[in-house]
């Protein structure tokens, strides 16, 4: 089989298992037969289960497959991000944000059960992902209390959240380059430097390795913007809020090709052998959609 073949291949397995272990965890979750109840669950798991390339949960299994940790270790933080990642796009669809009818070719979902569910959702879905990291690995206190630590600086005012200000609140002001890469090392790239960082983390990296594979990660979450970017050309504000506004179309895509060389170095400080891990790298500058 072609070597592209394959490897698109082991990406497509993981990415199934992640959407089942997803939503076997959500559908697992006892509660009392209440219908309100029952309905918010429902969805939390319309949104949770409505597709999406899953990039942070398998970004965490790739970097526990480095170091031979097995998948069941590690999905439960994996899972967690992406319950994080979730909500982020529920709130961010509501009327008070972007105001969006449409994500992933079907309805948002406060289209579907209304604002105030989809409101509750959202906050559901994140308080679970510290639940979930607090009881699967409750066992080593120490791990749990680091993986909560490092979730809360990625998803909260830190990180994301922070970073979600920073665009809600930059009105028509003319970025510098320093100011837009701030913005989505905050807003994109902490959540996707963190799947990263943490599943080092579980799988007994050294300290060493782990900051190799925190910069990794949070130059990849950049590096996805700068791809956005440029796919999304001509169809938005170009002049204020995006790298090509800012360099211009040939110059970014030079900055995306000198930043994934950078990133792929950082990940060959850790491994020269991580087929899977350059995959996402080459992916993400060559991607269409």
């Amino acid at each position: 089989m072609d070597l592209a073949l394959q490897l698109e291949k082991e990406m497509s397995l993981r990415v199934q298992t992640v959407n089942e272990a997803v939503e076997a965890y959500l559908s697992e979750i006892s509660l009392p037969q209440v219908e309100s109840m029952l309905e918010l669950r429902k969805s939390m798991l319309y949104s949770a289960t409505n597709g999406g390339k899953r990039f942070r949960p398998v970004l965490s299994l790739l970097v526990a497959d480095l170091f031979g940790a097995s998948a069941e270790r590690v999905l439960p933080f994996a899972i967690a991000v992406e319950m994080i990642h979730t909500y982020s796009l529920i709130h961010d669809d509501l009327p008070c944000m972007d105001n969006d009818d449409i994500r992933r070719g079907k309805p948002t979902n406060h289209k579907v059960y209304g604002e105030d569910f989809a409101l509750l959702a959202g906050d559901a879905l994140l308080t679970e992902a510290f639940f979930l990291l607090a009881d699967k690995y409750g066992d080593t206190s120490h791990l749990s209390a680091t993986l909560i630590k490092l979730l809360s600086e990625a998803a909260g005012l830190r990180g994301m959240v922070g970073g979600q200000a920073i665009d809600l609140r930059a009105g028509k002001k003319r970025f510098t380059l320093e100011e837009l890469t701030q913005l989505h090392l905050l807003k994109t790239g902490a959540l996707i430097r963190v799947a990263a960082e943490g599943a080092a983390i579980i799988a007994g990296a050294r300290p060493t390795q782990i900051e190799s594979l925190r910069k990794f990660g949070e130059g990849l979450g950049l590096a996805f913007q700068v791809a956005d970017d440029i796919l999304d050309h001509g169809e938005k504000d170009q002049d204020a809020r995006s790298f090509t506004g800012i360099l211009g179309m040939e110059p970014t895509k030079d900055y995306l090709r000198n930043l994934s060389s950078e990133i792929r170095a950082e990940l060959h400080k850790v491994s020269g052998q991580a087929p899977l891990l350059e995959y996402l790298i080459d992916f993400n500058q060559n991607r269409s959609h």
